[in-house]
């Protein structure tokens, strides 16, 4: 009689696991999402003017575009499973490109970050594009965050 006691006990707790998993799981994605209303909906994201979030915003620098191609690449490669692809330069613009590989589920994401020279200033803008799915759960826009966030850095260390 004590020994079923303890088989219905340890079936109980078999079957408690995969829900208490499944339930953690289910939070973590809800705090994963950003924006409830883009994420389902939107593969890709742009960095422009007017960007509700600060750290989309274009960048404006006095420093040459050449300079500012060497540090998107420098902090593209800083950033782990993110490949650099190659740079394309056109009279007044420089394109840098990058593809990003999920670790777990190996989808590609493809950063194309575009410098301007207007007038004695150099402007970084940019988008990334999901290959795969029709939303992005907030991976694209999070994409521009990180190398903005890595070029920064890499532009305070160059200065003098």
């Amino acid at each position: 009689m004590v020994r079923e006691m303890t088989n219905w006990k340890e079936l109980a707790t078999r079957r408690r696991k995969p829900l208490i998993v499944a339930a953690i799981a289910l939070v973590v994605f809800v705090l994963y999402i950003d924006d409830w209303g883009r994420d389902f909906t939107t593969n890709h994201a742009e960095i422009v003017v007017d960007q509700a979030r600060p750290e989309l915003l274009r960048l404006v620098e006095r420093r040459p575009a050449y300079e500012l191609a060497i540090g998107l690449r420098w902090a593209g490669e800083r950033i782990r499973n993110w490949h650099y692809v190659g740079t394309v330069t056109d009279d007044d613009t420089i394109l840098v490109s990058f593809v990003r590989t999920n670790r777990l589920l190996r989808f590609k994401d493809d950063i194309t970050m575009r410098i301007e020279h207007r007038g004695g200033r150099s402007v970084v803008s940019g988008d990334s594009r999901s290959r795969f799915g029709f939303g992005d759960l907030g991976r694209n826009p999070r994409n521009l965050e990180r190398l903005m966030r890595e070029l920064r850095d890499v532009l305070e260390g160059a200065r003098p």
